[in-house]
């Protein structure tokens, strides 16, 4: 439950992340645009299983690392999105990895997802 508040996104918040990595990437996208790969992407934060459980600070996370270290064409696309997220879940996967079996103090883990901490 506690999950749930924390990743309690809106449309307009993938909307504007949208938008600020258009500008990041250097294209000049419209409007309509921006709006259907928000309301494509927001659809698929909600529904599949894969990304579904990542937060609003944890998908903003993803395209900024997308945006700034991602080897691969950076498109502004629903498959980009999702390439980010899969690699930001990674980070996340291996964060908790480490804590749980390596027994590492979460602290030190810059991707330790904040609601396990205790």
């Amino acid at each position: 439950m506690l999950q749930r508040k924390l990743l309690k996104m809106k449309i307009e918040d993938i909307y504007d992340l949208i938008a600020k990595t258009s500008i990041e990437l250097g294209y000049n996208t419209d409007g309509k645009t921006m709006a259907a790969l928000a309301k494509i992407f927001f659809e698929d934060l909600q529904i599949d299983k894969r990304i579904k459980r990542m937060n609003l600070e944890q998908v903003q996370m993803a395209f900024r690392l997308g945006v700034r270290y991602s080897k691969e064409q950076q498109y502004l696309n629903i498959t980009t999105f999702y390439r980010w997220c899969f690699q930001h879940k990674e980070r996340i996967n291996e964060a908790i990895y480490q804590v749980e079996t390596l027994n590492r103090n979460p602290k030190e883990l810059e991707y330790y997802p904040k609601n396990l901490l205790k």
